[in-house]
């Protein structure tokens, strides 16, 4: 990790370099100037190229004559139809594999982005800015992206680096406070799942100050790009990233398609956490007094989900086609202590419905 006087710090991630700070926005000018591409293509969702794309365009020269296209905000768009739309724009476009595709948004415009880049033409060069903060110390990191089929999350992907991602912290403005806890919910875990001083630090943050966020900010890409260089491809220690992943998804897929309030990935991984805590004690994994300081911490910050007992058996047959999956078993990342994690622990239905039981009988009291 390096800092320049430009005021952006490079952090590896292995296969990708994600640089963090005022100057990410002239790094990728450099960049773009170095690549010289054929064509560049700018990918956002109606907010980012509303609000986004002027100070990109102000800070970036070399994008100024790029074309832009645009996809509808929201998980919606992580879909077949919308890739079908964005590889027949390519197409109509003649873009070649010298080409780049510079995907502006949060975790959906990176997922899909980086998809569309790797299946077209076998593969052209994208690069990440991310606008929210779950793009910035999550979602575009690491070259993993992934579409949405038959509701189970991110079915379909595949591994993508970008050429690089480049994070401009003040796009976090432009954030209302939902928006805020749906990141803050990656940054969470990546302290309850690898370092215990940086979960200390987010507990005690005015998450309302932006400045005080700023190293926050830092840190958790900085996690995140370092179990991504450790284990590129997902074969080992960055399966502890999955942590709240795997009871979220089943949530967040449920809560599409119930007609409840419809969760964003972070609040889902949240609820996922609580429950996968509270596995993590039941198979004597995490001691009681962890598990609970976790759950008062997101409890306090994340509105509870309503369940009933018809929603949990629907959650986990979402659940059974997730890919941590092995020969049909439950596959999840447990805690063994604040700041550590075991993967692929073996968890059977009847533990997860208990996890769900608790979870319900949890928010009612």
């Amino acid at each position: 990790m390096s800092a320049s006087p430009e005021q952006v710090t490079s952090i590896s991630a292995g296969r990708h370099d994600v640089l963090v700070g005022a100057g990410a926005l002239s790094a990728l000018q450099r960049t773009v100037q170095d690549m010289g591409p054929t064509a560049v293509v700018v990918l956002g969702d109606d907010n980012t190229l509303r609000h986004c794309l002027p100070e990109l365009l102000g800070r970036v020269p070399a994008l100024r004559k790029a074309g832009t296209i645009s996809i509808p905000a929201g998980e919606g768009s992580k879909s077949l139809e919308v890739c079908r739309e964005l590889w027949t724009h390519l197409a109509e476009r003649a873009v070649d594999r010298q080409a780049l595709l510079v995907c502006l948004g949060g975790g959906v415009v990176t997922d899909v982005g980086g998809f569309v880049a790797g299946t077209f033409k076998r593969g052209i060069r994208c690069a990440h800015v991310p606008t929210s903060l779950m793009g910035m110390v999550d979602a575009a990191i690491g070259g993993k992206t992934g579409i949405d089929l038959a509701g189970v999350k991110n079915i379909v992907g595949l591994f993508h680096d970008p050429v690089g991602v480049y994070v401009h912290p003040p796009f976090l403005k432009s954030l209302g406070k939902r928006e805020l806890l749906n990141g803050l919910a990656e940054m969470i875990k990546h302290g309850l799942v690898r370092d215990a001083d940086h979960w200390n630090a987010i507990r005690e943050a005015p998450l309302h100050d932006l400045d005080a966020l700023a190293p926050l900010v830092l840190r958790s890409a900085g996690i995140k790009a370092a179990v991504v260089a450790e284990d590129p491809l997902e074969s080992g220690p960055r399966k502890a990233l999955n942590f709240g992943h795997t009871i979220g998804h089943g949530l967040e897929a449920y809560s599409w398609e119930s007609g409840h309030r419809a969760l964003l990935h972070g609040e889902a991984v949240a609820l996922g956490m609580i429950c996968e805590a509270w596995l993590s004690w039941r198979t004597g994994l995490l001691d009681r007094e962890a598990y609970d300081r976790i759950a008062a911490q997101l409890q306090e910050l994340y509105r509870p989900f309503a369940l009933d007992s018809s929603a949990e058996h629907r959650i986990i047959e979402l659940m059974r086609n997730d890919k941590k999956n092995k020969a049909g078993e439950f596959r999840f990342t447990l805690l063994t202590a604040i700041g550590a994690a075991a993967v692929d622990v073996p968890v059977s239905a009847a533990q997860v419905q208990e996890a769900l039981d608790h979870y319900r009988l949890l928010v009612r009291e």
